[in-house]
Formats: C-alpha cells, structure tokens, sequence
C-alpha cells in the first residue's frame, strides 16, 4: 500500500492556531526560542500519539498526547524549541485523521498560561495571561469565573478569543468601578469557547469552572453575557430582587456590544421598583455607544432585553450599608416625569 506524505513549509507567523484534523503528513514551521507550542484536545491516547512534534536542529521529539496532558494546577506545558531559526516538524502518522482540538502556536505573549476547561476541574489564577479553551459542555451549566478578588489599585481584564487577536473585543475590565468599594465578583458569566484573563498583580484570585447562571441578588456584583458574545443569539433576562421592603438600591451597569455590527442595535435596561407605583425606569442601550448606566431606586425587577449579544458587567449595593459608592455619580429616577422621559427615549432610540 502506498503512503504519500505531504511536506509543506509554512512560514511561521508570531501566532497561530491550527485544527488537529487537518494535518496529514508533514508539516514544517520555522520556529525561535520564544515559541510555545500547545496541544488542546482531549481525543484518545492512541489517536493523539500519531500527532508527533520534533524539531530538526536541537532534536527535540514529543507527541501531542503527551503535550495535551494538563498539570496538577490545569495549565499545559507547551512545546518550546531550544535553538533559534530551526525547523519544527509536525506529523501525522496515522491512517485517518480523526482528531479533536487545536495546535496553538505563539511567540508574543509573555507569561501565557493555556488551560483546557473540562467539567469539574476547577482552574485558579496565575499572574500572566490565561488563556481558556471550553472542552466540555455540561447540561445547564456555562464557564464562569467566581469568587473573584481584584486587590485595591489592581487590574483584571477579560477578551474574548485569543491575545494575538487583532482588536480583541473586551468583556470585563476591574477598573470601571471603584476598586475601594468592589473587590470582589461572585460570577462572571463567560458562554465562550474562547477567553482569556490578564493581571500582573499577585493579588488577584478567582476560579474557572462550568455552573449555572445565577440571580442577581442585593448586594451581589459579576458579568451577565449572552451566548458566544459578541455573536450568538440572545435573549431577554428577567431577574426578581425579592426587594419586598423597598430597600434603595445603588444599581450600576457597564453594558458592552458587538460594535461591528451595521447597522447599531439598541436594548433596554428596565428596573421595576417597590412600591410599584412608582413606575418602572427605562435605561436604553446602543450597541454604537458606550455608556454606563446608574440609578438609585427601591429595585425590585431587573429585565434586559436587547436586538443583539451583549455582555454587561454589573454591581448591585444595598444604601444601607456604610460602604461608598463604587462610581461618582448615579441617577434617582422616581418621578412620573423622569419615568415618561425614559419611557420616550427608549422608544426613539428602539425604533
């Protein structure tokens, strides 16, 4: 029986990523040092050990079973080639290609730590960039971040997709509320496929694993997104603060939308207050402007509703408590006037 290899050079970019399914053959690349070659995949053993890795110059051999291994703390350890300018080799030596996953290749990002997300392994942060591939998809239960402390004057950021992506669309970011007042997160929503986190501080913490979406409570602070933000469908979200003594609630929203959709969609953010005589309060949303909302008001609903994904990053506090606010400035939006006001805009901009 003949078997004829495909050999082909590919110039090597400083990043890259590559579906396991479509190597057959040879497949060489020009590598440095500064490379890091990760294998994410959890086909089976023997499938993966017909994937090898090997570099021509320093000799190097591994197989992508070994490389899809994750360590105790979750992270892979990658491929790293030894020597500058060499040529590294990527085979498939089986019959048929049935492989699941991806080859991740990347010369740019400092401190890169690359996990798989499978269900019921929990991952904890690491100082760097974390970089998550969902692996598994447990039946009423998304990623998710929580128990996320972010350290007085620290900084947390989350993208969606990969940090060589060209303008990376960006989900969280720790400094839009004061960090004197929201330190901690009880859930970021993350329905991706593709996400990553990046601090440089030691005094951040927070762990990835799959749960269900949560209620909003009093007091509670985290990111609501709509599947596979910033595309996948969406939905309207309706949350019951069981707010039944009319406590005031400080309520802000930092909403976030898929800009590069022409033309623009529009949502709005609907608080629904006790006593309910009140009225409800209509915040609308552009997915063309960035603006963040705040009120002030005896919250007892929240409804979201929107044209479009969105991902809205968000902190509920009760104005009981001797806390200050995490922004300067908030809306007290009781009076009919004020209600019939809101009620006009979002109509204009809706339509």
């Amino acid at each position: 029986m003949l078997f004829l290899t495909l050999l082909a050079l590919a110039a090597f970019s400083s990043a890259s990523i590559v579906p396991l399914n479509t190597f057959q053959g040879e497949t060489i690349y020009r590598v440095n040092k500064t490379h890091q070659i990760f294998v994410i995949s959890d086909s089976p053993q023997e499938d993966l050990q017909a994937l090898t890795i090997s570099t021509q110059n320093s000799a190097q051999n591994s197989n992508a079973f070994t490389l899809s291994v994750a360590s105790t703390d979750g992270s892979l350890t990658p491929f790293v080639p030894t020597q500058d300018n060499d040529m590294v080799s990527v085979t498939f030596t089986g019959a048929t290609n049935n492989l699941k996953g991806y080859l991740y290749m990347n010369s740019v990002t400092p401190n890169l730590n690359v996990s798989p997300l499978f269900e019921n392994k929990p991952i904890n942060y690491k100082q760097g960039t974390n970089v998550f591939f969902k692996m598994s998809s447990p039946a009423g239960q998304i990623p998710v971040a929580q128990n996320v402390f972010v350290g007085n004057s620290e900084v947390l950021t989350g993208f969606v997709g990969l940090p060589e992506d060209v303008n990376p669309v960006q989900f969280f970011d720790s400094r839009f509320f004061n960090a004197s007042t929201v330190i901690t997160y009880d859930q970021l929503e993350l329905p991706l496929d593709r996400f990553y986190f990046t601090s440089s501080s030691n005094r951040v913490k927070y762990e990835i694993n799959y749960a269900a979406r949560k209620n909003l409570t009093i007091g509670s602070s985290g990111l609501l997104m709509t599947n596979s933000f910033p595309n996948g469908g969406y939905e309207t979200r309706d949350f019951d603060l069981k707010n039944q003594n009319g406590i005031n609630v400080d309520a802000y929203f930092v909403p976030r939308f898929d800009t590069s959709r022409v033309p623009g969609y529009s949502g709005n953010i609907t608080l629904f207050t006790t006593p309910e005589n009140l009225g409800p309060i209509i915040f609308p949303m552009l997915s063309y402007s960035q603006s963040n909302i705040t009120s002030n008001s005896p919250i007892s609903r929240i409804v979201i509703e929107s044209d479009g994904p969105y991902a809205i990053q968000y902190f509920l506090r009760d104005t009981t408590a001797t806390t200050p606010s995490p922004v300067e400035t908030t809306t007290k939006s009781s009076s009919f006037p004020q209600i019939v006001a809101s009620l006009l805009m979002a109509a204009i901009l809706r339509f």
